[in-house]
């Protein structure tokens, strides 16, 4: 279980084999030593530089260990940050443009950028009037994915959620259940939001994340006050700029 998973991999597709080459391996690290090479150039660097490293990940390990987070700070950061965890389903339209006037995807003629907008705010203005977001979505949506399941964006839209660009987030959680977003542009088209439902997620819902945060702050803290304690000056700045110029330069 100590031993790097590549390794543990090989051991699994084949324990004989892996037996036989690690008693290889031991052999020759014995004739190795016995030549002193551990206390040869570059082996005795490479040695001690992966001692370093080896036992930096260690330290990292423990000290993330030892952060301890109480039931209390998860509730405190959890009503400190209710908006972080506000979620909101939502339903979509996606009205693409293309540059070319005349260009034709899927049989569809492909419209202008003005046009795409123009029909976008037509298609907000006609669901806020109360006609049928599904109906208007299978008239109009050109995005498949979600067109074949009634517009759903098919999972709730929070802060975090990090596979829908900033701005579609932003207009999804500004809306109120049931409410219509303005047209929102994106790269190649513009989408029509409406909210389904929305609402704080309670608190044992996100806990096990708000606990994996509050870890992670407190290992970052502990990063922090180590960086802090470990002393660095450079009296050449002249040498490294330098140094970067010619690393720069070399193919």
């Amino acid at each position: 279980a100590t031993i790097p998973v590549q390794a543990q991999e090989a051991f699994y597709k084949n324990p004989q084999q892996f037996m036989r080459e690690y008693a290889t391996y031991m052999h020759v690290q014995g004739l190795a030593e016995k030549a002193a090479l551990d206390k040869q150039s570059p082996y005795k660097e490479r040695l001690e530089f992966q001692r370093m490293l080896t036992l930096v990940q260690a330290m990292y390990d423990k000290a993330s260990t030892e952060v301890v987070v109480s039931r209390e700070e998860e509730k405190a950061y959890y009503e400190a940050n209710r908006a972080k965890y506000r979620e909101v389903q939502a339903k979509l339209i996606y009205i693409p443009f293309g540059s070319g006037a005349t260009a034709v995807v899927g049989g569809k003629k492909v419209l202008s950028e003005g046009e795409a907008k123009a029909k976008a705010e037509s298609i907000a203005k006609q669901a806020r009037n109360g006609e049928d977001f599904v109906k208007l979505v299978k008239e109009h949506s050109q995005d498949t994915g979600s067109a074949a399941q009634n517009g759903d964006i098919g999972t709730g839209v929070r802060e975090s959620t990090s596979h829908i660009p900033e701005p579609m987030r932003k207009a999804i959680l500004a809306l109120k259940p049931k409410q219509i977003s303005d047209p929102v542009r994106h790269e190649n088209g513009y989408y029509v939001f409406r909210a389904e439902s929305g609402g704080v997620l309670p608190y044992e819902q996100v806990r096990e994340e708000i606990y994996k945060e509050l870890k992670q702050m407190g290992f970052r803290k502990w990063q922090q006050q180590t960086q802090a304690e470990s002393a660095i000056q450079f009296t050449n700045e002249e040498f490294f700029r330098s140094l970067a110029k010619d690393m720069q330069q070399q193919p």
